[in-house]
């Protein structure tokens, strides 16, 4: 048979699945995680001092992926879910991001022109909640910042979250928008 591989199955099915098969690993980061692993170095290791087979990125990969799943918890899981699912994606990247308007200037007579701060140093505060999952901590500082999704300049703060969080277990510190805040009052147990 012309076109057939050595074991009979028909060329174009072998190239067809084989395509499939690297279009898979492609999509689920495999082929991401192989190439990291194949030029990997930082101060406690250089692979390519240890020459390595594909064979063996291949089986450190797989008990890298067989240790993450062995690590999954719920509340991590959720916790991306969340932030994935309402569009708090500045989680993933960096904590405060700058927006700034076409002219990145301050408004004319900054501070002066600017609504005082609602919340000061140490205060208590909860975001407001847009699912019932809570998130509340401390404010540890504030920055001026141009909001896009106002078209002016507000005040934003930044949080270290309380342990007991939604988010705690994955992230110490987030940011928010004023308008975002509530005070809050733990509950004494």
């Amino acid at each position: 048979m012309a076109n057939s591989t050595d074991s009979g199955t028909p060329k174009c099915r072998t190239t067809a699945y084989q395509e499939g098969y690297q279009q898979a690993l492609s999509d689920f980061g495999i082929t991401e995680l192989l190439e990291k692993l194949s030029h990997f170095k930082d101060p406690d290791f250089d692979v390519q001092r240890l020459h390595p087979e594909p064979e063996e990125l291949d089986s450190l990969a797989a008990i890298l992926i067989q240790q993450l799943t062995n690590s999954l918890n719920g509340k991590l899981i959720s916790s991306y879910l969340n932030a994935q699912r309402y569009g708090n994606f500045d989680v993933f990247s960096s904590p405060i991001s700058l927006e700034f308007p076409q002219s990145a200037s301050l408004p004319s007579n900054f501070p002066d022109s600017a609504l005082p701060p609602r919340f000061l140093y140490g205060n208590r505060v909860r975001l407001v909640p847009v699912s019932g999952d809570s998130e509340w901590g401390v404010v540890i500082g504030r920055f001026y910042n141009y909001a896009a999704h106002r078209c002016h300049w507000m005040w934003r703060y930044i949080l270290w979250l309380n342990q007991a969080s939604f988010s705690a277990s994955w992230i110490a510190t987030t940011t928010a928008w004023e308008e975002e805040l509530e005070p809050y009052a733990e509950e004494q147990g």
